[in-house]
């Protein structure tokens, strides 16, 4: 859309609000509203905010601008508000220039992505798709947390307590142009699962951010608590968001994944680009599994891979290559959760991929065995590696990954570090309850 259709889609849909949403760099989604009539004004000159409030700049120079992505604005269903509404993506930029914001996570994305033009080609675009998991709560009577269903796989209504709240969604989503693939119960109690069709990267991280918002506004409606959290309660299984990635050649509509004569029936570049991934395996949690809680699922034993492996059907492997047809080929990244920031994970992955590409690296041999189920001996002489196993870990790893530092900008990387070494060291010195009940008589 240009700002002719946009206007004219305002007058004819008498929109009032328009949203401008964009998010920080712990993931957190912001929302700027403005009356519809200030639109012109904002897309020809930006509109400034304080970023200092936001944890991304210093008080001193606090002011950041943003600046509508047209191609993101969307008219908002008339399930969610009793007004007509529209919601736009914004870029962040530098208060007064048109210098792009070094933090600005959509930055780093669409910069990312660019590098991987540089290399193959400027009709290439990274393509990404995830399967968004979330657990449905409902407040007790003493306020604690309630799984809204004790239900399980693939389970039917009444049992799947979730099934009318996903339909209502799926329909608000249709009605903006977002189509879910599929959706069903998984696993857990009171967890559902949406896939989505694939897009451009940086489309599908706007996408899911606008999903995600929708989800947990119509939930709210409901008096329920739509949750991304990954690991809620001890002792059962977590929510994750399955990454699905390959690139492709726009010009020739080909999937450079594909090779029907390869290994997996994936091409050269496709192995490359895996090998890149496993490559930087151990760093890469510091952007998909970006919070304490993320290694609370990220345990053996919890269909949540944790050893750096590939294989073809294997869940206990890192990335799997799903089964289908051979034009969809693609690697299935599994231990992203729904706690990370989206630009900043798929980010993460298609630089970690392209190093594989730069320095034409070969991945090791599928694992098809459960990985669960051998002892560290065998692993080790598998050569199967282990992610971290905490946060603290995870951002050591990181911080000594030098490839990501670079491809994603150093700035950028030094104020990642910064604010997650903070939450890591808030969370080390707090004392829980399990502490005082297994420490209090010693």
């Amino acid at each position: 859309m240009n700002l002719s259709d946009i206007l004219q889609l305002i007058q004819s849909e008498k929109i009032e609000e328009i949203a401008l949403q964009f998010t920080d760099i712990a993931g957190i989604l912001h929302t700027l509203w403005i009356p519809s009539e200030e639109i012109t004004k904002v897309i020809q000159e930006g509109i400034h905010t304080d970023g200092s409030s936001l944890g991304v700049v210093d008080v001193s120079k606090s002011d950041i601008k943003l600046v509508p992505d047209l191609s993101s604005f969307v008219l908002l269903p008339p399930d969610l508000y009793a007004h007509k509404i529209a919601r736009v993506v914004c870029d962040l930029y530098e208060p007064e220039s048109d210098k792009p914001f070094e933090l600005d996570p959509r930055f780093i994305l669409k910069k990312v992505t660019r590098d991987v033009q540089n290399i193959l080609g400027s009709s290439i675009s990274c393509s990404a798709s995830s399967e968004i998991e979330f657990f449905l709560f409902r407040k007790g009577e003493n306020g604690q947390l309630v799984l809204i269903d004790d239900a399980g796989y693939l389970a039917s209504p009444p049992a799947d307590q979730g099934a009318d709240l996903r339909l209502e969604i799926t329909k608000t989503l249709r009605k903006i142009g977002i189509l879910i693939e599929k959706h069903h119960h998984e696993v857990p109690h009171g967890k559902s699962e949406f896939n989505l069709p694939y897009a451009d990267a940086v489309k599908m991280a706007d996408t899911i951010y606008l999903i995600k918002f929708i989800i947990k506004l119509m939930a709210s409606k409901k008096g329920l608590i739509a949750s991304f959290m990954p690991k809620p309660f001890h002792g059962e299984y977590g929510a994750g968001l399955h990454t699905h990635i390959n690139l492709r050649d726009n010009a020739k509509n080909q999937n450079l994944f594909v090779d029907p004569n390869g290994a997996s029936g994936l091409s050269s570049l496709a192995l490359n680009f895996m090998a890149g991934i496993l490559k930087h395996a151990k760093a890469l949690t510091g952007f998909t599994n970006p919070s304490v809680n993320s290694y609370k699922r990220l345990v053996p034993g919890w269909e949540a891979p944790v050893y750096i492996s590939w294989a073809n059907y294997n869940r206990s492997a890192l990335i799997r290559i799903p089964p289908g047809k051979k034009k969809a080929a693609r690697l299935e990244y599994r231990p992203t959760d729904g706690s990370c920031n989206f630009y900043l994970a798929y980010a993460a992955l298609i630089a970690a991929g392209l190093s594989g590409l730069i320095d034409k690296l070969d991945p090791p041999p599928p694992i098809e065995e459960n990985i669960y189920e051998m002892n560290p001996k065998e692993r080790l002489q598998r050569g199967i590696g282990i992610l971290p196993s905490s946060l603290g870990e995870a951002l050591t790893e990181l911080a000594q990954d030098n490839y990501l530092r670079e491809h994603m900008g150093n700035k950028f990387f030094s104020k990642y570090l910064e604010i997650k070494d903070s939450e890591w060291r808030a969370f080390s010195i707090f004392v829980h309850e399990w502490e005082r009940k297994r420490y209090l008589d010693v």
